[in-house]
Order: structure tokens, then C-alpha cells, then sequence
């Protein structure tokens, strides 16, 4: 749709940084230390579970006796006085309903209590945990096991994109409630496309205008801790396409009165290209090839191939053209 009718391209995401940045995070989870830390709240919470219970238990022995005292009050009234016997009567069954509403709210409230894990089954639980990270990588560990443990740690995964930028939020809904976000970093297409883009350019311009090499350029940008789009760090040939694509390194230096020549006849590929009127990388091929015979020569930090085409075939037929 986005390239036959020119329709806006969905977002999209490689699901490889998604499934490792989110299999770490389970497997620290899994972690001998964060078990233990989990067992360790879970003890916590253990104790707050029984003060629930003796609070429960104040309760339905308070409406225990509110009900077995509004019987005996019903049973002790004068049966010819009518009046008051259904007053009581509706206060006795008033007490009832009560007692079984708050009893009925009560198995619920147990029934969504986990178990506590004893002693023992603790202590297996921290023996296992040793062996999660070997288990989770094991040939014998096939994709479907790890999608159940993955299904029975997360109820879900939100995937926030930033735009077109590489920059990517992760929003774990773990099982219990607990969310947790996370940065991640996706594969774009671009160099364009980066977050900090404006800065990536402006500092390769400078170093440019600074008279660096592209694989210099290269250096200093993974060292400041500059990304490509597509790959883990930048090399020179990226460099080129990057300056020339933004009107930054189009054409070479011109090295014409500051090359040291061996004599007259000698000219850089640039001087060569222009007096036969072809482009320098018509000659350079000519020179790869054997065609141009040519040296390389040192300008400051630069190496830079000079040709002599005095005795050239290919100045020769240029010349009878």
C-alpha cells in the first residue's frame, strides 16, 4: 500500500532485540538472588495475611454472636405479643443474612489467597533457580517451553515505538499487576532516521572540516559513543555516504601545488580526469587495471595516487580522438 499508493508505512519492529532485552529481564527474575528476595516478601506478606485472618476472624465471631443473640431474644419474647415478635423476628433473620454475606466474602477472599510454599518446596525452588539460565539456553529447551514460562510470567508486552527513530519503549504487565518499562534499540534504515541525527552530522562535518579521514571520522564517533542505523559501530566507507549524501564530501580534496611530483608529467587522478575528460574514477580503474601507471605519495596524513600519462595507451587514444 505504501509503495503502489503512496498510503503512510506501518511502524515496525524486529522481534529479536524485543525477545532478548525481555528474556534477560525473565531470567533475572528467575535469578537466585531475586528468589530469594521474592521468598523473602512473600514471608512479608505471609504475616500481613494473618493479621487479615485474625481481623476476619473478630468479625465473624462478632456476627456470630449478633445472630445467636437476636435468636434468644426472639425465643425469650411473650409469643401473644405479636408486635414485637416480628420486630425481633426480622432482627434475628436480619442477623442471619449478615452472618452468611460475611461468611460467603470470606471464602472468597481465601480462595483467592495463594499457597504458602513450605520450607522445603523453598528450598527447591532456590536449587532450581541455579540451573534456570542453563535450562532457558539448552538445545533441548524448544521455543514452545520458553513462550510457557514467558505466558506464565507476563500477561502481556506493549511496544511503544518513538516515532521513526531507533529508540523503542518496552512495557512489561507482569503477572500479579507489576509493570515495568524499558529502553531498547531497534534497526532503522537510515542514517536520517536516528534520534540524535543533527548531532551525528554536525560532528562529522567538523571533524571533516578538521581534515580528518573518513576512517578517522569513523574512530572518533564510535569512541564518543555515536551508532549507525544498522549496524554496532561506524567504519569509513559509512562515513563517505554519509558526508556525501548531505553535500559534505561530493568531491576530493584538491591536492594541484601540493603534491611533491617527480617531474612535470605527473598529475593527480583529479588533473588526469580533467585533461582527458572523464571522471577520476574512470582513471583510477585504469590505473587498478594496469592500463595507467601511477605511484602513491605522501601529502601530510594523506596518500594519494599521482599517473603519468605521457606514456599511457589511453592518453594516446585520447589524444587522437
Amino acid at each position: 500500500m505504501a509503495a503502489t499508493y503512496g498510503a503512510p508505512q506501518c511502524q515496525s519492529i524486529s522481534a529479536r532485540p524485543v525477545d532478548e532485552h525481555v528474556s534477560a529481564l525473565m531470567l533475572e527474575a528467575l535469578s537466585p538472588l531475586a528468589i530469594e528476595v521474592s521468598l523473602q516478601v512473600a514471608e512479608d506478606l505471609e504475616l500481613e495475611r494473618q493479621q487479615r485472618r485474625r481481623h476476619w476472624k473478630q468479625r465473624l465471631e462478632r456476627a456470630i454472636y449478633e445472630a445467636d443473640l437476636a435468636r434468644r431474644r426472639y425465643e425469650a419474647v411473650d409469643p401473644s405479643n405479636r408486635l414485637v415478635a416480628r420486630t425481633l423476628e426480622r432482627d434475628w433473620e436480619t442477623a442471619l443474612t449478615t452472618h452468611q454475606t460475611l461468611e460467603s466474602e470470606h471464602q472468597r477472599v481465601l480462595a483467592g489467597e495463594p499457597e504458602r510454599l513450605t520450607p522445603q518446596e523453598q528450598a527447591a525452588v532456590l536449587r532450581l533457580a541455579e540451573d534456570i539460565p542453563a535450562l532457558w539456553s539448552a538445545a533441548s529447551t524448544t521455543a514452545r517451553d520458553r513462550q510457557t514460562i514467558a505466558r506464565t510470567m507476563l500477561d502481556r508486552v506493549v511496544i511503544h515505538l518513538q516515532g521513526a527513530t531507533e529508540r523503542a519503549e518496552i512495557a512489561c504487565h507482569w503477572a500479579g499487576g507489576v509493570i515495568t518499562r524499558h529502553e531498547v534499540i531497534r534497526s532503522v534504515r537510515r542514517f536520517e532516521q536516528l534520534a540524535n541525527f543533527d548531532q551525528l552530522l554536525a560532528r562529522a562535518v567538523a571533524l571533516r572540516t578538521a581534515g580528518e579521514t573518513a576512517k578517522q571520522i569513523a574512530a572518533r564517533l564510535n569512541a564518543e559513543g555515536f551508532r549507525p542505523a544498522k549496524r554496532s559501530a561506524f567504519n569509513a566507507p559509512m562515513i563517505r555516504r554519509l558526508l556525501q549524501r548531505h553535500g559534505h564530501g561530493t568531491t576530493r580534496p584538491n591536492w594541484s601545488g601540493k603534491v611533491p611530483r617527480a617531474d612535470d608529467e605527473e598529475m593527480t587522478l583529479q588533473e588526469g580526469a580533467d585533461q582527458l575528460g572523464t571522471h577520476w574514477q574512470t582513471v583510477y580503474g585504469w590505473l587498478r587495471r594496469g592500463t595507467l601507471k601511477g605511484r602513491l605519495a605522501q601529502v601530510g596524513k594523506q596518500r594519494i595516487w599521482l599517473v603519468n600519462l605521457a606514456d599511457s595507451p589511453t592518453a594516446r587514444i585520447k589524444a587522437s580522438d
